[in-house]
C-alpha cells in the first residue's frame, strides 16, 4: 500500500527572473468587458485560461462544429484509415445544402484534401456533407464520431449536424478553446488549411473558377493571425475563433455572440493584445532539480522528478510571491519513465493557479532479494502506524 508524503511547500521569491511575474488567475476582475455574450483567451503553450467571460455558459456554435468535422477527418486520415488524395462523390444532399458553399456539383469526384480547404477557408456546408458521406457513409454516422470525440477529450460539447447550421448544436467557450488547442496539438498541420487567405473552386459547369476570400478578416489585419473559424446563426450572433502567433508563442482567442462581423474581430484582437501584452511564459521545469520520490524495493531509493506542461503563462510586471507545493507519493518498484508520481501545484497569493501531474524522470526496476525483504518490511510497521484508528 502506497503512502502519501507531502514535502514542505517552498515559498518562493523567484530569483530565477521569476520575481517580476503574477500567475492569470482568472477567478478576479477582469481588466475589461468583451462586448459579446460570451469570450474566453486560452495559451495554447502552457493550457491556461488567462481570460474568461461567461466562458462555461452555452452557446450555438453555428459554423465552428466544422472545427470537429476537421478534426475527426484528419484523425481518420493520421490513422491510415483514408488519405488526403482519396476522392468523395458528390451528394444531391451535399449539393442541396444552404448558406456558405464550396458550389460542389451532384456526381462530381472531389479529394478529401479539397474538400478540407472548401470547409476551413470558405465554411462550406456543402463540403461537410460531402465529406461526412465520404468518410462515414452517413451524415449521421459522422455527427456520432464527433460526439464521441468530444467525449473522449471530456469536453462540454453537442453536435447535431457536421456544418452547424442547427441552432440544437451546443458548446461553451472554454470547451471551443479545448477544442482548439487539442486540434492544433494532435494536427499542427491544420494550421495549413485556416491560414490560407482565399480559395477557388472550379465547378464541373463553370466557365472558370470561383474564388472566394476567407471568412477570417484577422488574417488581412492582425499580426501573427493565422486562423480559424468563423459561425454565425439569427440563433448565435457572430462568432470567431481567432488564433495567433507572435515571438514564437500562440494564443487563441474564442468570441461568442457578437453584433457584427466587425465587432467579433475587434473583441477577438482585443483578447490577444491582452494576451501578448500582459502575460509572459515562464519554465518551471527548474524548480524540479534535485528534487524526488522515495522509492521502496527498488535497485536505487528514489527517483527524480519531471513534468509534461512545465510552461506557466504569468501576469507581467506585477511583484507577488508564489509558492510550489510539491506531493509525492512513497512508490514501489519497479516505476516506469513518465509514471505519475505526484502532484505539483502553483500558488499565487492565496489561489491555485495550476495544478501539474509529477511524473518519474527515468526507469527504477526491482532490487535484488533482500531489498525487497527489507522494504516490505519497513512498509509493514509504516502502514501499521499510520493506520487510522
Amino acid at each position: 500500500m502506497k503512502s502519501l508524503r507531502i514535502s514542505i511547500s517552498l515559498l518562493l521569491v523567484f530569483l530565477l527572473s521569476f520575481s517580476n511575474f503574477a500567475y492569470a488567475d482568472v477567478n478576479q476582475s477582469p481588466p475589461f468587458e468583451v462586448e459579446a455574450a460570451a469570450a474566453v483567451l486560452f495559451d495554447f503553450e502552457s493550457g491556461q485560461v488567462l481570460y474568461s467571460q461567461a466562458g462555461r455558459k452555452e452557446h450555438v456554435p453555428a459554423s465552428l462544429v466544422k472545427i470537429m468535422t476537421m478534426y475527426v477527418a484528419l484523425d481518420q486520415a493520421k490513422s491510415g484509415r483514408i488519405s488526403l488524395e482519396d476522392t468523395a462523390i458528390v451528394s444531391e444532399k451535399a449539393w442541396r445544402q444552404t448558406g456558405s458553399r464550396m458550389f460542389l456539383e451532384p456526381g462530381e469526384r472531389v479529394r478529401i484534401d479539397d474538400l478540407l480547404y472548401g470547409i476551413a477557408v470558405v465554411s462550406g456546408n456543402d463540403a461537410c456533407v460531402a465529406l461526412a458521406e465520404a468518410l462515414a457513409g452517413t451524415e449521421n454516422v459522422y455527427v456520432q464520431w464527433m460526439n464521441e470525440k468530444a467525449r473522449s477529450l471530456g469536453l462540454d460539447l453537442q453536435f447535431v449536424d457536421v456544418h452547424g447550421l442547427s441552432s440544437e448544436n451546443r458548446v461553451t467557450a472554454e470547451s471551443v478553446a479545448l477544442l482548439v488547442h487539442a486540434y492544433l496539438r494532435d494536427h499542427p498541420e491544420a494550421i495549413v488549411y485556416h491560414q490560407e487567405p482565399s480559395f477557388s473552386y472550379h465547378p464541373r459547369s463553370s466557365s472558370q473558377p470561383i474564388v472566394q476570400a476567407n471568412r477570417n478578416g484577422l488574417l488581412r489585419s492582425y499580426e501573427g493571425a493565422d486562423g480559424l473559424k468563423t459561425g454565425h446563426l439569427s440563433a448565435a450572433g457572430y462568432n470567431l475563433v481567432g488564433t495567433a502567433v507572435q515571438n514564437n508563442r500562440r494564443l487563441i482567442a474564442v468570441v461568442l455572440g457578437a453584433d457584427s462581423e466587425a465587432a467579433r474581430e475587434r473583441e477577438v484582437a482585443k483578447l490577444l493584445d491582452y494576451g501578448y501584452r500582459s502575460f509572459d511564459l515562464v519554465d518551471i521545469s527548474p524548480l524540479l532539480v534535485d528534487k524526488s520520490a522515495k522509492v521502496f524495493k527498488g535497485r536505487q531509493r528514489s527517483v527524480a522528478l519531471s513534468i509534461s506542461e512545465p510552461l506557466l503563462s504569468v501576469a507581467r510586471g506585477i511583484e507577488q510571491d508564489v509558492r510550489v507545493r510539491i506531493q509525492t507519493a512513497d512508490l514501489e518498484a519497479p516505476v516506469a519513465k513518465g509514471q505519475p508520481v505526484g502532484t505539483l501545484t502553483i500558488f499565487a497569493g492565496e489561489n491555485t493557479v495550476k495544478e501539474v501531474p509529477l511524473l518519474a524522470a527515468e526507469d527504477v526496476n526491482r532490487g535484488h532479494f533482500f531489498r525487497v525483504l527489507w522494504d516490505s518490511i519497513v512498509l509493514f510497521f509504516q502502514n501499521l502506524i499510520n493506520k487510522p484508528r
